[in-house]
């Protein structure tokens, strides 16, 4: 049977499983199967992902491939040049067809939205920012952040706080966050995912979100308007669709990027105590007046 060979660094995780099901949603109007392999993340796991597939795509039944969120440099890529396309979901592409969204855009978009509420204190709770894995999506989201924060001339405060993607690791790295005396009165998140886990350990610290601390994340997870959480939504199952149709030569678009949104729910609002007109005159002149709440 016909096959897609896809990669992933997580099992288990709502957007990687949203994209696999764009993905078979084409997938399986071609009458093809999509076979994944989890490569864990790490200093090499780029060019795993490359040699894995170079082996599949020798397969006369594999059609084309898949790397999600795994960064593919040119290197990589030269390994990758055959009669069968290989489409990057996210990441850096080196030069091969990609769909993405524009993850600096999304965090500065996630940022502006806390300062035109009239926050300063706003720290980013940024997955891994020094580990060796391979997710261009987090330092890009920490530059959108940084760029958000300088052009409202809050740099030298500005927060980049390190944790692991996992709940665990991301609550612990939460509750040290917003256990001291000068917690910040707003977090983004770098995914919905983490966000919970800020959420959880506000609750823990008996924390009211938003009175004592807004929250935002990226993605709009399934769960995200059941918890009230405001996010910058993408949608994944529409990525892997798009990915998929080009690897069917149902498009020829190599750069693809899909638009994101923010959906305003109940975990962001003014910081306790906020004055408005303290902050209108610059926040104001820099993004306007904040967005109304969707009903």
């Amino acid at each position: 049977m016909r096959f897609i060979a896809a990669a992933v660094p997580f099992a288990d995780r709502w957007y990687f499983d949203q994209v696999l099901a764009g993905a078979a949603d084409r997938a399986h109007a071609h009458a093809t199967a999509v076979r994944v392999v989890v490569h864990a993340p790490g200093p090499r796991a780029h060019r795993l992902v490359a040699e894995d597939f170079a082996q599949q795509l020798e397969d006369r039944d594999c059609i084309g491939a898949l790397s999600v969120q795994f960064d593919i440099d040119a290197e990589d890529a030269q390994l990758l040049r055959s009669d069968h396309p290989v489409v990057v979901i996210g990441g850096r592409s080196g030069g091969l067809p990609s769909v993405f969204i524009d993850d600096a855009a999304a965090a500065r978009q996630a940022t502006e939205h806390l300062l035109a509420l009239g926050h300063v204190r706003i720290a980013h709770l940024a997955g891994y920012t020094t580990a060796p894995d391979d997710f261009a999506m987090r330092g890009d989201r920490v530059r959108g952040y940084s760029a958000a924060m300088g052009a409202a001339g809050f740099e030298e405060i500005s927060q980049i706080v390190p944790s692991g993607f996992e709940y665990g690791d991301a609550r612990r790295a939460a509750v040290r966050l917003l256990s001291g005396a000068d917690r910040p009165t707003a977090v983004f998140a770098v995914s919905d995912e983490v966000a919970f886990a800020v959420l959880d350990a506000a609750a823990e610290l008996g924390l009211a979100v938003p009175r004592d601390v807004s929250v935002i994340g990226v993605d709009d997870h399934e769960d995200a308007e059941r918890r009230g959480l405001t996010t910058i939504a993408q949608h994944p199952r529409a990525l892997g669709r798009a990915a998929a149709a080009r690897l069917f030569g149902e498009t020829q678009n190599d750069q693809q990027r899909h638009e994101v949104e923010l959906v305003l729910r109940a975990s962001t609002d003014v910081p306790r105590g906020h004055q408005p007109h303290t902050r209108r005159g610059v926040l104001g002149r820099l993004f306007g007046a904040a967005p109304r709440p969707r009903r």
